[in-house]
């Protein structure tokens, strides 16, 4: 271990030390002026900063009335400028050096345009992922792979993420990731998450943010980092708008279709949205274990299939006001109405040995879901001057109801085909109700040469869960008491936080201190019995930047982060899989701790490192317990041990040739646990190797393709030995001449590789757990857009960018 992080320590410092032989002076500002023909100014023109050598966009500036534009603190290096208009043919400066003074650019003259302009392209084009602010950005919004999908599949596709076999999301190989939509959190995790996001239409994202750094302005909960979903916003003067219609065939066919508009007057923005999903897919999964005692060994070996129907209908719509020249106001409603019905047909051969069976057990099970979610926010920015003084108040309320009915027939048979005991006919009713309130309001001030921030929270989350299981009796249903759980989880979480940020030459710092006091209430209603938590938590941060060049930016951090535990976790009901296998809640499990440390690099303004330390103590981990008598299985999850993860995570991209780019993310991951587990002292550690290759192929303004393989090595997690796994797809996308209209066709996991596979060898317990998930698609993609999609640019304020903030929750 100490080996691995003194080589990349090493390798970080030989590229730092190569980058201080040429150290450059602090950033400067570019001014300059843009004319037409006849030498008139020429407002509200786009003007580009772009790097000569890495042909990206570095900033931006908008034109004023008098042509003139200032594009403010722009590092050293060599550049060129693209200015593009409304009407004009695309313009372009010669290459020029920036050096430590304000430098004024040549005027740039731009010719009238012999067509009328429908979109504005730069040059340049966008990576696809940027580091900005520290945090790695997955730019999806024209993605051919990511069309017709929904936003669990696109989140994956983000660079150091990943999913386990539940589709839990895992952020540089950990789990305890905080998901946010344009910065508010879900408050779901786990299975309630990985559905929400399912049911959420891919077609209406921007970009996905990755951070594993945190400040004090944001939420303290998650253990190893945040992944921001950000929503599309549209500026267009006008009315605008798109559908989207797509049909994919996997095992069975599926399909989705979405409608957006959007109108803006002056002050006034209008919006909304529709999507509708329907979908049906068959997964499989092999589950081998033993279980042993002192005398024998039982051996199951189980097959099943997942047949699942799903139908999701998903909204959104809001009006944007601005109703002055400083304050600008926002209200939207969202949600969506999600039904999944999936029938499982599962047996499992049980015996004294791997090629003796002595019965069978037979499962079928059918369940009945679904999922309601509607969601208001309301949103007010208003800038107090002109110098980035303001104050935003943000409030949102949601609801989800979901219901659960599960249908299980247990047949126990000899091989004969006989019974063993009488057939067992059980039914469960879980209806979920969730409410979510939450308060923020957030004040900048310039202040001593940097920027103050500070602001409070108040979040209330209440979930009621109350599981009903009955067995069929002759003609009459009867409760199981020791099944069935009334479960009230009521959580209050007060925050306040005060960040401070100020440049020093070419060194920035931010500090920040986050205060949470959290009061729980699990209440167990069927046992009459109740844990009742009260606590208070200081989460310091702190961010040491170096900004040596435009080619050479590094940056320090840390910040003390906590995971609380699921609300099903603490719930101490059995969530059966099937008679012999379930899922036990533990209402003991605390919140974990974790110390976080960060280094960030970025050479070039395009390739990214990151080398990181997550240091949990308490973790809570995932535990395995078994009956040898009754012959059970179960899964919990306790605090024990500690837990240390160490990653370097490397963001290449490369340009090859014209038409070719490529964005290469290779995370090295160490995880090491040490502590019991299943009554058993663990110490051992694992290396592996996660990575991702996009590959893009534009091949004129019509014709384009992409390629995306992805895939991790074998490692440890725990008791687990999770297999190594790849994944290919690939796109090819058609724009058509009217520029309207495009039409895309992708296949996802086209060698069927994708698998969840993984292994347990330990002490008394194993098992093997092979899963493969309809993940093999042809899916094509049709999208028309509609309306004024002429470019209408606004003269903005070059310090303050105004806010974008859309959402669906």
């Amino acid at each position: 271990m100490g080996r691995i992080i003194t080589m990349m320590i090493l390798f970080l410092a030989a590229i730092a030390s190569k980058a201080l032989a040429n150290p450059m002076a602090q950033d400067t500002d570019i001014k300059g002026r843009v004319l037409n023909q006849d030498n008139q100014p020429v407002a509200a023109a786009s003007v580009y900063l772009m790097s000569s050598t890495a042909n990206v966009l570095i900033k931006s500036a908008v034109t004023d009335e008098n042509g003139v534009y200032t594009i403010i603190k722009a590092p050293k290096g060599s550049y060129y400028i693209e200015v593009t208009s409304v009407g004009y043919s695309k313009g372009k400066s010669a290459v020029f050096e920036l050096g430590d003074q304000t430098y004024q650019a040549e005027d740039i003259k731009l010719s009238p345009s012999s067509q009328s302009i429908e979109t504005v392209t730069v040059q340049g084009q966008m990576p696809t992922v940027r580091n900005v602010n520290g945090k790695l950005v997955l730019n999806v919004e024209n993605s051919t792979l990511a069309a017709g999908n929904n936003a669990l599949e696109v989140v994956k596709r983000a660079p150091g993420v990943s999913v386990d076999k539940d589709d839990n999301l895992q952020l540089m190989g950990q789990q305890g990731v905080t998901v946010t939509i344009d910065g508010r959190q879900t408050y779901m995790t786990g299975e309630q998450l990985s559905n929400f996001l399912k049911s959420t239409d891919a077609a209406q994202i921007k970009s996905v943010e990755v951070s594993t750094t945190r400040s004090a302005k944001e939420d303290a909960e998650g253990a190893v980092g945040s992944i921001n979903i950000v929503l599309k916003k549209n500026n267009t003067e006008g009315f605008n708008g798109s559908f989207i219609a797509s049909a994919a065939h996997g095992k069975h066919l599926r399909g989705n279709s979405s409608l957006s508009l959007n109108y803006k007057k002056r002050n006034t923005t209008l919006f909304g949205s529709y999507a509708y999903t329907n979908d049906k897919q068959e997964n499989t999964l092999n589950l081998y274990r033993e279980i042993r005692n002192r005398e024998n060994i039982t051996y199951f070996d189980q097959k099943a299939k997942f047949l699942e129907r799903s139908k999701n209908h998903n909204f959104r719509a809001g009006i944007e006001q601005k109703t002055s020249e400083n304050n600008t106001m926002m209200f939207q409603v969202s949600g969506n109405s999600y039904s999944e019905k999936s029938e499982n047909s599962s047996f499992t051969n049980i015996g004294s040995a791997p090629s003796k069976i002595d019965s069978i057990l037979r499962s079928p099970a059918k369940n009945d879901m679904g999922l309601d979610r509607i969601s208001l926010n309301f949103n007010n920015e208003y800038k107090m001057d002109t110098l980035g003084q303001k104050l935003t108040l943000d409030l949102d309320w949601s609801i989800f109801n979901n219901d659960a009915n599960m249908n299980y027939d247990n047949r126990m048979e000899f091989p004969d085909g006989s019974l063993v005991k009488p057939e067992q006919i059980d039914r469960s009713i879980m209806p979920t109700d969730i409410d979510i309130y939450v308060g923020k309001l957030d004040y900048v001030k310039p202040f001593k040469k940097g920027n103050l921030e500070a602001g409070l929270k108040y979040s209330k989350v209440k979930s009621d869960n109350n599981m009903v299981y009955d067995r069929l009796d002759g003609d009459v249903w009867e409760n199981i008491a020791k099944r069935s759980s009334h479960f009230v989880y009521d959580e209050q979480i007060a925050a306040g936080y005060l960040d401070y940020s100020r440049p020093f030459g070419k060194w920035t710092a931010k500090v920040g201190l986050r205060a949470e006091y959290t009061i729980s209430d699990a209440q167990f209603i069927s046992n009459d019995a109740s844990v009742k938590r009260d606590y208070l938590d200081l989460f310091p941060s702190a961010n040491i930047g170096y900004n040596m060049s435009e080619n050479h930016i590094f940056s320090l951090g840390y910040a003390k982060k906590i995971t609380r535990p699921n609300y099903r976790f603490l719930n101490p009901f059995r969530y059966y899989i099937d008679e012999k296998t379930y899922q036990l809640g533990n209402p003991g499990v605390k919140p974990q701790y974790t110390h976080g440390f960060t280094l960030n690099y970025t050479l070039m303004q395009m390739f990214n490192f990151t080398l990181g330390t997550d240091i949990t103590n308490d973790a809570i981990v995932e535990s395995m317990g078994q009956d040898s008598v009754l012959n059970e299985t179960w899964v919990t999850r306790e605090n024990l041990g500690r837990s240390v993860t160490s990653y370097l995570n490397m963001n290449i991209p490369f340009k090859v040739g014209k038409i070719w780019t490529m964005n290469n993310n290779i995370t090295g991951i160490y995880m090491h646990f040490k502590g019991p587990i299943a009554g058993y002292e663990v110490d051992r550690g694992s290396f592996f190797i996660q990575a991702n290759s996009f590959h893009n192929f534009r091949i004129n303004p019509q014709w384009s393709f992409e390629a995306s393989v992805n895939g991790n090595t074998p490692f440890i997690y725990n008791l687990f030995k999770i297999q190594g796994r790849i994944n290919t797809d690939l796109g090819a996308n058609y724009n058509f001449k009217d520029q309207k209209s495009s039409l895309k066709l992708a296949v996802t996991d086209v060698f069927r590789s994708n698998r969840n596979n993984l292994d347990t060898d330990f002490n008394e317990f194993r098992s093997s757990i092979r899963q493969y998930n309809d993940n093999q698609t042809v899916r094509l993609t049709f999208t028309y857009k509609f309306g004024n999609l002429k470019q209408q640019i606004r003269k903005s304020d070059s310090k303050n960018e105004e806010k974008d903030r859309v959402s669906t929750n």
